[in-house]
C-alpha cells in the first residue's frame, strides 16, 4: 500500500481502533505529538496501540468523515471528524472532534504524526 492508502485505511476502515493493524503500519520508533484540547500529548507506538483499545472499550462504533487527505512525498495530511456511538447508546453518533493531522512516513511504516484537535 502507499502512504496515503495505509493512512486512508487509518481512517476509513476502523484502522484507528485495530491493534494488529496499527502495529503493522507504525515503526518501531513511532511517535504521536497531539496538540489536544488538554495540551501537548506524546505517544510511542506503544501507547497509541493502548490507545486504540481504550477506543474500542468505550465506542461500539466509531467513524471518521474525511474532509481531505493529500499526500506528498512521505507524507500525507488530513482533515477530519471522528464520531462514536457509545455502548450504551449504540444507534445514537456523537462528533467527538475535529482533527488536522500529518503523517510521516519512513521504510513504509509510519514514523511520525503531528495532530491537532478540537473537541465538539
Amino acid at each position: 500500500m502507499s502512504p496515503k492508502e495505509i493512512v486512508l485505511e487509518l481512517y476509513s476502515n476502523d484502522g484507528i481502533r485495530n491493534a494488529a493493524f496499527l502495529n503493522e503500519v507504525l515503526h518501531d520508533n513511532f511517535i504521536l505529538e497531539w496538540q489536544s484540547s488538554t495540551g501537548l500529548l506524546t505517544k510511542d507506538k506503544n501507547s497509541y496501540i493502548e490507545f486504540a483499545h481504550e477506543l474500542k472499550d468505550n465506542f461500539a462504533t466509531f467513524s471518521t468523515d474525511i474532509l481531505y487527505s493529500i499526500a506528498e512525498n512521505n507524507l500525507v495530511s488530513v482533515a477530519c471528524n471522528h464520531f462514536g456511538a457509545s455502548i450504551e447508546n449504540p444507534k445514537h453518533f456523537i462528533l467527538i472532534g475535529r482533527f488536522i493531522s500529518v503523517w510521516e512516513f519512513e521504510d513504509d511504516k509510519i514514523i511520525k504524526s503531528y495532530q491537532i484537535s478540537k473537541p465538539e
